[in-house]
């Protein structure tokens, strides 16, 4: 059980910087050969949201249990709470930006949609590829984002730093529509109730399994809130609120000193022996089985 002992909490890494712009954006490989005490790959998790731009370079990401090839021109979006490392290549060249939740939060307008269409996305991919014709201007949002960072004092700083960043979400996404990539639109009423059903998954996966529980928090029948996410996703709701459950019970497996009793009452099941044949039949193994290969 060494891996236990491996998993790194940042949490006050960009939210409590001193500069209270909760942001930062560093360079590869520097990002890996300067962070002295900070081995990027080791798992770990923070609780700021981290693009990273692979401009060029080969390896592997591993993000929650997945290992995604790296190749040139692919953007990463890692959300607070995952748990994801790097090899230990370090030789690929790009930018890694971390960035305070609050620095997103974005109420009233696009923000969420924005937002979520990349980052806490659990039913895609966790990375975009960059169009060609995109890169010289994503490589100017981030030049721009340098010069505002050593502009700190002037007026208007943290939400000219806010503007850039969306910028860069917002095209980076545009490439995404362009490719045929499903995107949420605020526009529409099914999309917004997707966008809430995924948020309360985040809230409640550890209290409600059922899609009736989350249809009533919702004010909807199970019938539409099937046909609202099979429209904007391609898992049923009933997969994506056990996906969510079957994530953290690995987690806890992997990075907590926890029974699978615990493990099972914190994921909210009273019965642990139902949790055990739970894990068993959408991961493939026992709970126990699953942390002994580690």
């Amino acid at each position: 059980m060494e891996q236990l002992k491996k998993i790194f909490c940042r949490h006050d890494i960009v939210c409590d910087n001193p500069s209270g712009v909760g942001f930062e954006i560093y360079r590869m490989p520097e990002f890996f050969t300067d962070r002295k005490g900070m081995e990027t790959d080791i798992p770990h998790m923070h609780g700021f949201y981290e693009i990273v731009w692979f401009q060029s370079g080969k390896g592997v990401h591993y993000v929650d249990f997945q290992e995604y090839p790296i190749s040139d021109d692919v953007v990463f979006f890692i959300s607070p709470g995952q748990i994801h490392s790097f090899d230990n290549r370090h030789d690929q060249t790009g930018f890694v930006l971390k960035i305070c939740p609050e620095m997103l939060n974005d109420s009233g307008s696009e923000g969420d949609y924005l937002r979520y269409n990349l980052f806490n996305a659990f039913d895609h991919l966790p990375y975009c590829k960059v169009a060609e014709g995109d890169r010289q201007r994503l490589l100017n949002i981030i030049e721009a984002m340098g010069a505002e960072l050593r502009e700190s004092g002037r007026v208007g700083h943290k939400d000219y730093l806010r503007a850039l960043v969306n910028m860069f979400i917002i095209r980076v996404q545009r490439n995404n529509s362009d490719s045929g990539v499903r995107l949420l639109d605020p526009v529409r009423s099914s999309h917004r109730t997707f966008l809430e059903f995924r948020k309360l998954i985040e809230e409640h996966y550890c209290d409600a399994h059922t899609v009736k529980e989350y249809a009533a928090m919702l004010h909807v029948s199970t019938k539409t809130l099937t046909q609202y996410v099979n429209e904007c996703s391609s898992f049923s709701p009933l997969a994506m609120i056990s996906n969510r459950i079957i994530l953290e019970a690995k987690r806890l497996l992997c990075y907590s000193v926890l029974s699978v009793k615990e493990i099972a009452f914190r994921l909210g099941f009273e019965d642990p022996s139902y949790f055990v044949k739970f894990f068993k039949r959408l991961a493939g193994k026992s709970p126990a089985d699953y942390r002994e290969r580690l």
